[in-house]
């Protein structure tokens, strides 16, 4: 199954990363983005400056439909059809026809164009006139005492929706990271202060005890034989996730994880991390490689869910421990149903 046209049509107004900075080069890309084939091209700079810009619009050239993807960029920004030559602007208006050289270009000839911008070194993309909310601010990206860890970049075939889920889901880490994350507090632990509703979606609090092992002491610097995590979890509506940690040892961790839908099936993994320690205190790839191992767990297990690609499958019986689940789903029937979507079957549980 995948994504409705209606559910694809509803998350449009949103900010997604789409492509790291790192992949910028001279000649266009194509991508996939809520079901809408995309072409990308840097403006101006030579990929590693401030002085970078991007630009994104629809694969299509109004001509006579080739791929724009295909073609290339000019001196002074412009993408160039591989079909008839024809030129376009950043804002989607054309600038030269070939075949016409003695007339202006009309009005008509323009291809659709999104709005771009470049943030924590991946290009964000939104592909309505207006976003209904601003791409999310995280502090430690002015923080000179915090790095920022390019974790994970990759395609799951799985629903966005259920890897958010997971995202916010306080109990599978006793079975799903066994291994890895060793979880020791007792179940259920109830969430601290309940949920707090954000501009952007909610976020809630929830310590976890861990038994350290010689995987996580790697990523943590810190040899202690059991350790309590503060947790604090943020729901960025609607594919958005942030995750912020803080260890006895002053180690504050940032984890930022957005699933971007593709083509309605398949989803971009976007996954970043903040950390308030250095290279030579623990290696990036130390970082990743636990990390690595934590996702690939979760990854077998959300890939390998049938049924429903939808915001709030009705097949399923939540739970009082799924109340941040819960209230996203009906968040969600909200967003790509309108206001007159009944959300009863998603509301959360009742406390017994």
């Amino acid at each position: 199954m995948t994504l409705e046209p209606h559910e694809l049509e509803a998350l449009r107004p949103f900010w997604y990363p789409v492509l790291p900075r790192e992949q910028l080069g001279s000649e266009p890309l194509s991508l996939d983005l809520l079901g809408q084939r995309l072409v990308l091209w840097r403006l101006a700079g030579d990929g590693s400056g401030a002085d970078v810009s991007v630009a994104v619009a629809e694969d299509r050239c109004c001509h006579r439909s080739a791929r724009l993807s295909g073609g290339w960029v000019t001196d002074g920004g412009c993408l160039v059809c591989p079909y008839h030559g024809w030129e376009f602007e950043a804002d989607g208006r054309c600038r030269r026809v070939p075949q016409e050289p003695d007339r202006p270009v009309s009005a008509r000839f323009r291809i659709r164009a999104h709005r771009a911008q470049l943030r924590y070194g991946y290009v964000w993309v939104c592909l309505a006139p207006e976003a209904q909310q601003a791409i999310p601010e995280f502090p430690e990206a002015s923080d000179p005492g915090v790095r920022l860890i390019h974790g994970f970049f990759e395609t799951w075939r799985c629903s966005p929706f259920r890897v958010i889920e997971n995202g916010l889901d306080n109990y599978h880490h006793y079975f799903v990271h066994r291994g890895l994350l060793e979880a020791t507090t007792p179940i259920p632990e109830p969430l601290r202060d309940g949920i707090e509703p954000t501009a952007d979606g909610f976020r809630f609090s929830l310590p976890l005890e861990v038994a350290n092992n010689g995987s996580l002491s790697a990523t943590l610097d810190d040899h202690s034989h059991q350790l309590t995590v503060e947790r604090r979890v943020s729901w960025i509506a609607p594919l958005g996730l942030s995750l912020e940690l803080g260890w006895p040892n002053g180690l504050r961790q940032r984890i930022v994880l957005f699933a971007v839908p593709q083509d309605g099936r398949d989803s971009r993994i976007v996954r970043f991390y903040f950390r308030n320690d250095d290279e030579e205190q623990v290696p990036e790839a130390s970082v990743t490689r636990f990390e690595r191992g934590l996702i690939d767990q979760d990854r077998r297990i959300l890939e390998g869910i049938d049924g429903a690609y939808g915001a709030a499958p009705i097949h399923e019986t939540l739970i009082e421990a799924d109340q941040p689940i819960a209230l996203m789903r009906q968040r969600l029937r909200q967003l790509l149903n309108g206001p007159a979507a009944t959300a009863a079957d998603a509301s959360p549980p009742p406390s017994h």
